[in-house]
């Protein structure tokens, strides 16, 4: 679906809904032509300037990130929730082997959340931690199905239960009521606006906000961009909104000139770019998108018979890598995602928990991982082809053990690593 409209810039929002991670299967992409050219001899901007991170903040009023080491609070910039004290702080189970743990996930449809759930449920396994329950809602709109799953959960009376809510609010009366039965719940992927949960996530407005400011720079601060979105209203989409709202206010001479909707699936978000373009057949200067559509965006302007302008490839693709590595002077920014580090991470986190580590805060949060030209060669695989779909999923980008650490009060007790 095509809309042309003529958008300049939005407040951020002050109260932001809770998000989820969309990640959608790889497919095979049409080989690409040239790029279109990139300015050269642009200086570098500085912090408040267009091209650069917006310094938002965190939300820490009790300055519970004090202490934590610079790079890890730099990932709280943006974070849309208040930061509280962990009600776990001080807690440890009253067992100091054989326990038990439940997952309510979510539908698995997605290669990320597929590959994420199962390699928790055996880091668990390899912990020595018995899953006793491991149910997801076969539709990943369903709340009120996953809220009975996380009722059976409780009612099992596990160890820990690890949650990834389909929607968060809805949950939270559930989270407190395993809070006063005792088992701490660990919101993964997805994040939890309470005390009562331990969520283990990533930082979704940063990462909008890196990306996108990043692709703004990328053509001196000024000129036409197309957006794409996804599916309006729904979590993730309200944060990728947020961080590019707060891209724009630092760019007065970018202009947002047309929005397609690509609802996150890249055969329509190509198909929507080509509509545009051939009814705008002067282009744009670089396109932003909401995530895991920058291939098939690329891949219409091939079709359309256009240069390829900067993409912002959040939730990226190793098809987008190559081909940028293949290309002199394209100007690549993009994120990656890695499932199966992130997953042993909140596995581990569970049982830290429960052996008395005493987690700082209730939000554990990870600096989304961008790739850009820095780091482009380190990335990118020789067998990596411009067709290639695949989401990008490096290993060794995620927290180190340290850092994990550096989130408890006993960091010595439960387990030391991840691996």
């Amino acid at each position: 679906m095509v809309k042309s409209i003529r958008l300049r810039r939005f407040g951020v929002p002050a109260t932001l809904a809770a998000f989820g991670v969309f990640a959608l299967a790889g497919c095979s992409a049409a080989a690409p032509t040239e790029p279109a050219a990139a300015p050269s001899g642009e200086p570098t901007a500085a912090v408040g300037e267009c091209g650069t991170v917006p310094q938002v903040g965190a939300q820490d009023p009790e300055g519970l990130l004090e202490g934590l080491s610079q790079s890890i609070q730099d990932g709280y910039n943006g974070y849309p929730y208040t930061l509280q004290k962990s009600a776990w702080a001080d807690w440890k189970s009253e067992k100091t082997e054989g326990y038990t743990a439940a997952i309510v996930g979510t539908s698995p449809a997605a290669p990320f959340i597929s590959v994420y759930q199962q390699t928790l449920a055996s880091a668990l396994e390899e912990a020595g931690v018995d899953v006793v329950l491991n149910v997801a809602p076969n539709d990943p709109s369903d709340v009120p199905g996953q809220l009975q799953q996380f009722s059976q959960a409780i009612s099992l009376k596990p160890d820990v239960i690890f949650l990834n809510p389909v929607a968060p609010e809805p949950a939270l009366d559930l989270v407190e009521e395993a809070h006063a039965a005792g088992i701490p719940v660990v919101s993964i992927v997805v994040p939890i606006d309470s005390p009562y949960a331990v969520s283990v996530t990533y930082n979704a407005v940063l990462q909008s906000m890196q990306t996108a400011s990043a692709v703004f720079g990328s053509i001196g601060g000024s000129g036409d961009v197309l957006e794409v979105t996804g599916v309006p209203g729904i979590p993730v989409q309200v944060f990728w909104d947020a961080g590019r709202d707060a891209s724009l206010e630092l760019c007065p001479d970018i202009d947002v000139i047309g929005s397609v909707q690509g609802l996150f699936q890249p055969p329509l978000a190509q198909q929507a770019v080509v509509q545009y373009l051939a009814t705008n057949p002067a282009g744009v200067d670089a396109v932003i998108q909401a995530g895991t559509m920058g291939w098939a965006i690329r891949d219409a302007f091939v079709q359309a018979g256009q240069p390829v302008p900067p993409i912002q490839d959040a939730g990226g693709s190793r098809g987008m890598v190559a081909y940028a590595a293949a290309t002199d002077g394209y100007p690549y920014v993009g994120t990656a995602t890695p499932p199966v580090d992130m997953a042993r991470m909140a596995a581990q986190v569970g049982v830290k928990i429960l052996a008395g580590a005493g987690p700082k805060l209730n939000h554990i949060v990870w600096a989304p991982y961008v790739v850009d030209s820095s780091n482009l060669a380190d990335i990118v695989d020789p067998s990596w082809v411009p067709e290639d779909g695949t989401d990008l999923a490096p290993e060794g980008v995620y927290f180190t053990d340290e850092q994990t650490a550096e989130f408890f009060s006993s960091p010595e007790l439960g387990p030391q690593t991840a691996d």
